[in-house]
């Protein structure tokens, strides 16, 4: 289900603390600035080098095999854009 999609508690992703944060809406734009405002959020490292990046839900969340073909291929594309960028 969707809602099992959705991290509920905001301290998982701080003490994770990723360096890149992808993330798509279904049906709706992601909007950066709406997650990176949430508390505590300033202290992410994504969120503090403006590593938060939407990737489009018809690119991931499409049924079928594609999202697994071209859903991949784009997640592998913008994490490599990333590495690039930041090695």
């Amino acid at each position: 289900l969707a809602k099992d999609r959705i991290i509920a508690d905001a301290s998982l992703v701080i003490q994770a603390n990723p360096d890149l944060i992808l993330a798509s809406w279904c049906g709706k734009k992601f909007r950066p600035e709406r997650l990176c405002s949430r508390p505590g959020f300033e202290r992410i490292r994504a969120v503090a080098t403006g590593s938060v990046h939407e990737i489009p839900s018809s690119e991931i969340l499409q049924p079928g095999p594609a999202a697994l073909t071209d859903g991949v291929m784009k997640l592998h594309a913008r994490i490599g854009q990333w590495v690039e960028h930041h090695a």
